[in-house]
């Protein structure tokens, strides 16, 4: 009797302990921060980081298409959801700068930076083992001069350069910034030349470094430059402040065509978060694609969330002229190497880089192995 007692009990203990750990069980199936990695996500508040935002606001109304993102914490925390099953946690953080993402990367802060092509270059260049994973936007880059100009046009602009007794005055925000290096490129194809010597006389422009996009419309109340070049929405603000007016867009540069989609903000991810979470990563890709495709279908929304998010005006927001895609195609490859050139040039890439040519190194800078797969390729 005592024997068939133990093994009652016995058998009990055994149910007990089952029903425990299905009970356990269920909580991880349940409790994504058990189960999923979480990402760390940099981004700056700019509207060449629009597709984030737009992904963030727009939440569960994505669920038709496959992927999107739940709300944990408004602008903070969110679930990464494919269908119905949760794939990461995402912390999104905000970071200054495109160099400040990159520091944070190689501090191991963050997983995943959005941040500009130049940056991640350099920062690849400096050991941080980091790739390339697709763009998040192409071109929004403007040529601005005072709203009184009589300048109203690229070949007005040539020849205001060419007659001038000195230098022509063009600002720029950063010397390794895309709009700068798509500005060198473009007056080298036109004939024009450029100097950043402030006692060569001889040339057509002068570069000033203004060292902040901050600075950019204030230098040209301030009469310190005749003009600038520089990203949306700051090309867009001088018109909507009364201050400037761009002369032009840059993609609309001649030869036609050849400045299109030239490159700025891109994502990138570090080697050991590709290497463990695949999966994450791609579903990321996917929803960024998504993100682009509707802020692009959709201009008048985007220019609601990302003013909202950044805190610039609806309005300058609505004016932008950037192209979101996630897409790097041949022209943005191409152009990539205008940015790794001038990076060299300007002794950026005094590394890994320094004796290499940009063909060269597309394999250690790329891994296009996730947005081919999202976009079925």
């Amino acid at each position: 009797m005592k024997k068939n007692t133990f093994k009652i009990i016995l058998v009990g203990i055994l149910i007990f302990s089952m029903v425990l750990t299905g009970c356990s069980n269920t909580k991880k199936a349940v409790d994504s921060k058990v189960q999923v990695p979480t990402l760390n996500v940099g981004y700056i508040f700019t509207n060449h980081q629009t597709p984030l935002m737009v992904a963030a606001e727009k939440g569960e109304e994505f669920k038709e298409k496959g992927i999107y993102l739940k709300e944990i914490v408004e602008r903070e925390k969110y679930a990464l959801m494919k269908k119905d099953e949760v794939v990461a946690n995402i912390d999104l953080i905000v970071t200054k700068s495109g160099s400040e993402s990159m520091t944070m990367i190689g501090q191991g802060h963050i997983d995943i930076g959005l941040a500009s092509s130049a940056a991640c270059i350099t920062a690849i260049d400096k050991g941080t083992k980091i790739n390339i994973l697709n763009p998040i936007h192409t071109e929004g880059i403007g040529l601005v001069m005072d709203k009184e100009s009589p300048v109203d046009n690229w070949d007005d602009f040539k020849k205001f350069a060419k007659e001038g007794d000195s230098p022509i005055k063009v600002g720029y925000h950063s010397p390794t910034s895309a709009p700068v290096i798509l500005f060198e490129a473009a007056l080298e194809d036109s004939g024009l030349t450029a100097t950043f010597d402030t006692e060569d006389m001889d040339a057509d422009i002068l570069l000033v470094d203004l060292k902040g996009t901050s600075n950019l419309i204030p230098a040209l109340t301030s009469k310190q430059v005749d003009a600038w070049v520089g990203p949306s929405p700051y090309p867009e603000l001088s018109v909507t402040e009364g201050v400037g007016k761009k002369i032009l867009d840059m993609k609309d540069l001649p030869p036609e065509g050849k400045w299109h989609d030239f490159p700025c903000c891109v994502t990138s991810a570090t080697e050991t978060i590709v290497k463990e979470e695949p999966e994450a990563i791609e579903a990321f890709t996917n929803l960024l694609t998504i993100a682009a495709d509707y802020s692009n279908s959709h201009k008048d929304e985007a220019a609601k969330i990302t003013a909202e998010f950044t805190g610039v005006s609806e309005e300058a927001a609505k004016m932008s002229t950037i192209k979101y895609t996630t897409d790097p195609s041949e022209t943005w490859i191409e152009n990539v190497g205008l940015i790794f050139d001038a990076l060299k040039k300007s002794d950026k890439l005094n590394k890994d880089f320094v004796n290499e040519e940009y063909e060269n190194i597309k394999e250690k800078i790329y891994d296009f192995s996730f947005v081919n797969k999202v976009l079925k390729r």
